[in-house]
């Protein structure tokens, strides 16, 4: 079996996993993670909109996505919660292609929904076409949005920013959204 290929079934396995997990939890849980869901994609919004500030559409698509080349492991449990708890059609990820999250035409998730690892970056070349006040609002969102995905790693076993590929090997098959924060 190709790298590929195991990348994918194990990322199928790891959705059916999530999934039953999430199905039964009771609505106060389900309500947590869906209001911090909700929370991170706003903030995933005024990211974005600072990223085109800076004409970062055309500017990575020159680039031809050199930063997500190391993608492969970036979607976490939150990323994934945000689908599910929204009820959001998963994208048909392409382990094929540098980053499985990577078409032709640019990534294939809208910004709110995109790992935080991709949208928390800005290239030197993207920083560049910013005035400084912009650059200092996009890093202090970015603190912002880092403690929401953290309060997934309070929270849950498999929360970690950390990719759900990588994080499964961690778990050893245990339950993602194994509660660690309650005794």
């Amino acid at each position: 079996m190709s790298l590929q290929s195991e990348r994918r079934q194990t990322w199928q396995q790891l959705v059916t996993q999530v999934r039953g997990e999430f199905v039964p939890l009771d609505a106060q849980e389900k309500e947590w993670i869906e209001v911090t869901c909700l929370q991170i994609s706003r903030l995933q919004k005024r990211l974005d909109q600072i990223f085109r500030q800076a004409d970062g559409l055309a500017q990575c698509r020159d680039c031809r996505g050199g930063c997500c080349a190391l993608g492969h492991n970036h979607l976490s449990l939150a990323n994934l919660l945000l689908w599910l708890s929204q009820d959001i059609e998963l994208p048909v990820l392409d382990f094929t292609s540098t980053c499985p999250l990577l078409s032709p035409n640019g990534c294939i998730v809208p910004a709110e929904q995109r790992p935080y690892s991709c949208i928390s970056f800005l290239c030197d070349r993207l920083e560049g076409q910013l005035q400084p006040k912009a650059v200092q609002g996009f890093y202090t969102l970015v603190r912002e949005l880092r403690s929401l995905y953290s309060s997934f790693a309070e929270r849950y076993a498999g929360g970690r920013l950390t990719g759900l590929l990588l994080t499964a090997r961690r778990l050893q098959e245990k339950p993602f959204l194994q509660r660690i924060d309650s005794a």
